[in-house]
C-alpha cells in the first residue's frame, strides 16, 4: 500500500451519507464529476485513486445492506467491481468505473422503492437489477428462482403492469442515460456494458423509450 495515501475527503463528509439515504442520484453523480476534475488538477496518483474506489465499493455495499433487500446476491456485484478496479491501468479508467459503481448501487437503492408485497416479484426485481449488465431472458430469470417461465411472466405483469422484458429494457436505458451524461464511454461501450446485442439494438431500445437516439441525447445535453 502507498505510504503516502491520502483518503478521499468525501468519505468524511456527512452530506454524502444524507444524499445516499435520500436517493439523490444525480446530485451524487455531479459531486463525483466535480471531484474528478479536482483530482486531475491535484494530480492524484493512480494508486490513491484505486484505493479510494475499493473503499467506495464497500461504502455503497454497507448502505444497501442497511436496508437488507439485496443481501443475498450483492456479493456478485461487489466482486464484479472489485475485479474491474483491480484490472484498471489508468486514472481515466478508474474515473469511468467510479460513475458506473455509483450508478449501479444508487439504482439498487432507488428502485428498492418499487418492491411490492409479492415475495416472488421482489426476487425478480432483485434479479433484474443485479444482472442489469447481462443479456436478460425470462428463461434465465425463472430458472434462477426455480419457477416456471409462465408463472414468472404472469406474476410480474400482474404486480408491475409491464412485462419482465419491458421492465428490464427500462432500467437498462435509465442506466444508459446516466452513463451517457456522466462518462466518456462510447455508445458501443455503453451498449456492450448493459448487455445489448449490439449498438443498433441499444439505439433502437433507447429511442423507443426516450424519443431520441443515444447520440442525440448526449449531444443535446452538451449544448
Amino acid at each position: 500500500m502507498d505510504l503516502d495515501f491520502i483518503s478521499d475527503k468525501y468519505f468524511f463528509n456527512p452530506t454524502i451519507s444524507t444524499l445516499i439515504e435520500s436517493n439523490s442520484k444525480q446530485i451524487i453523480i455531479d459531486l463525483i464529476k466535480n471531484k474528478q476534475l479536482e483530482e486531475i488538477e491535484d494530480e492524484v496518483s493512480f494508486e490513491n485513486k484505486k484505493i479510494d474506489l475499493f473503499i467506495w465499493n464497500a461504502v455503497y455495499i454497507r448502505e444497501i445492506l442497511t436496508k437488507g433487500t439485496y443481501a443475498q446476491n450483492l456479493h456478485l456485484l461487489y466482486n464484479k467491481f472489485y475485479r474491474k478496479i483491480s484490472k484498471a491501468s489508468t486514472i481515466k479508467e478508474l474515473q469511468i468505473f467510479e460513475v458506473e459503481i455509483a450508478s449501479a448501487y444508487l439504482d439498487l437503492l432507488i428502485y428498492d422503492a418499487e418492491v411490492t408485497d409479492s415475495f416472488i416479484v421482489n426476487k425478480m426485481l432483485q434479479y433484474l437489477h443485479i444482472n442489469i449488465e447481462a443479456h436478460t431472458t425470462v428463461e434465465a430469470l425463472a430458472k434462477s428462482l426455480n419457477i416456471s417461465k409462465g408463472y414468472a411472466s404472469d406474476c410480474f405483469k400482474k404486480h408491475m403492469g409491464v412485462t419482465i422484458m419491458q421492465y428490464a429494457k427500462k432500467i437498462k436505458v435509465e442506466r444508459a442515460k446516466t452513463l451517457l451524461l456522466n462518462s466518456t464511454s462510447s455508445i458501443l461501450e455503453i451498449a456492450s456494458l448493459l448487455g445489448f446485442y449490439d449498438q443498433s439494438h441499444f439505439t433502437k431500445a433507447f429511442k423507443e423509450l426516450v424519443g431520441v437516439t443515444p447520440t442525440e441525447f448526449r449531444n443535446s445535453h452538451y449544448l
